[in-house]
């Protein structure tokens, strides 16, 4: 028998009270030469903490099931008993991108993965799940795994599972593989990603949840396209989290039914544009936390405090402007009916400018609209918050899609909300398929857009 030289073997090695936790307290001596015992040695009895592998077969070290752990028991780090290894876990949510709600390193574990996840794992991460995930329901759809070694010339091995059924065999097996690498000093990770999704509600039972008012019925509209695109993407969208959270009901606020941020501190509510809930959006989608008004970054809340100093001043001025400007006195005439002297059909002028009557003359304003439109927001943005607003004053599907095609001829064009309401004529649209009615709608309605929704 070749054994190496310098190392006494104790027949007291293979009794049942051997215990490989506790290695550096069995009965070994590093002398020079072997003493050699011939007794046979005991028979093994199922007590032995042998189900996961013996220190001494092939030279690979064991991993601990529950029977032979012990939570006390500490290891040497230079000459260890047993294989130890990090678990670094997350728990994201599957909404259009994946969302990071959880993330914990666990260094230097000694309890066999599957064994893990049955005593500690499963119960932390279920405590994760109540913590992050509150109703609606959630449920997993799927676990990722890469084990890996810090041993360059070792591929990670990478494997998904569906919900939470993880095959932690084919785990333990790779990390008893790598038993004479952490031997040799490289370190043993788990990564796991536990990823969930939320239990898409029929829209059905939204719908009965509903009133029959034509609010009632834009709201049916839109959750059954949220249930389409949420069936369609298997997952319900960030941005439709982000505009509930920021929902005003109008109590107090005179903001009823538009976008809010109430300071946490004093309770103030300050009204939101397209450009600011973009940002919020991205905020939320990028995993950072956004469950309440509290969350908000302090970056975006500069942001807001800047957009009431804008509008607070815009409407200074509107005011100065409408208390000192003169009276405008618009006068229409009947077709055969004789009007104004050199006044055209339908002129709008002002008569205590005799410049604006000479401008007048020989032209013919019965199109002619407002120029002075500030839209406080980029101008792409600026229309799809638009586009959303028409959506919301209809509930037919028809006039649905003539709206959503007004919306999407207007974007190809590059056109802004100045230029729809002051250069575009109805043509434009209605040569493109557009219905006469939700064209003229699209276009005459920006004025009415800006006073109700950005004030």
């Amino acid at each position: 028998m070749n054994l190496p030289p310098g190392r006494h073997l104790s027949p007291d090695m293979y009794t049942p009270d051997y215990d490989p936790r506790h290695a550096n307290d069995s009965p070994f001596s590093f002398d020079e030469e072997f003493d050699l015992d011939g007794r046979t040695p005991p028979f093994r009895t199922c007590e032995t903490p042998c189900a996961y592998g013996s220190p001494f077969q092939n030279r690979r070290l064991p991993l601990l099931g529950l029977s032979d752990w012990d939570p006390n028991f500490r290891d040497d780090e230079d000459d260890p008993t047993c294989i130890h290894y990090d678990i670094e876990w997350k728990l994201q949510l599957k909404k259009g991108r994946l969302s990071k709600l959880v993330e914990i390193t666990e260094e230097n574990l000694t309890l066999a993965p599957g064994a893990y996840w049955d005593k500690f794992l499963s119960v932390e991460l279920a405590a994760s799940v109540k913590d992050k995930l509150p109703e609606p329901r959630y449920e997993p759809d799927e676990t990722t795994v890469v084990v890996s070694v810090e041993k360059r010339s070792e591929r990670n091995m990478r494997k998904r599972f569906d919900g939470l059924v993880v095959d932690w065999k084919t785990i333990e097996d790779k990390l008893r593989g790598w038993a004479p690498l952490f031997r040799e000093g490289n370190k043993l990770r788990i990564y796991i990603s536990f990823v969930y999704k939320e239990v898409i509600q029929p829209a059905a039972a939204t719908t009965r949840s509903r009133g029959r008012g034509a609010t009632g019925r834009q709201l049916i509209a839109r959750d059954q396209l949220l249930a389409d695109q949420e069936e369609l993407t298997g997952s319900r969208p960030v941005w439709k989290e982000v505009y509930d959270l920021l929902h005003c009901t109008g109590v107090p606020c005179i903001n009823s039914q538009f976008y809010c941020w109430r300071n946490p501190e004093n309770k103030k509510h300050y009204k939101l544009d397209t450009n600011i809930l973009s940002m919020l959006v991205d905020f939320a989608e990028e995993g950072n936390l956004l469950r309440t008004h509290d969350d908000v970054p302090e970056n975006i809340r500069q942001v807001i405090y800047k957009h009431e100093e804008e509008s607070s001043e815009r409407r200074r001025l509107k005011r100065k402007r409408s208390d000192s400007s003169s009276p405008i006195n618009i006068n229409v005439t009947c077709p055969g009916h004789p009007g104004h002297p050199g006044q055209h059909q339908g002129e709008i002028f002002n008569e205590s400018n005799p410049e604006s009557q000479g401008e007048a003359q020989g032209s013919v304003a019965s199109r002619q609209r407002p120029i002075d439109l500030v839209i406080p927001m980029r101008r792409n943005q600026a229309l799809e918050r638009y586009h959303e607003w028409q959506q919301d004053q209809v509930d037919s599907p028809r006039w649905q899609q003539n709206i959503r095609c007004a919306y999407e001829i207007t974007r190809e064009a590059c056109l802004d909300l100045r230029h729809v309401h002051t250069e575009v004529g109805a043509e434009f649209y209605t040569d493109k398929g557009v219905q006469l009615g939700v064209a003229l709608s699209f276009i005459n309605d920006v004025p009415r857009w800006i006073e109700e929704a950005l004030g």
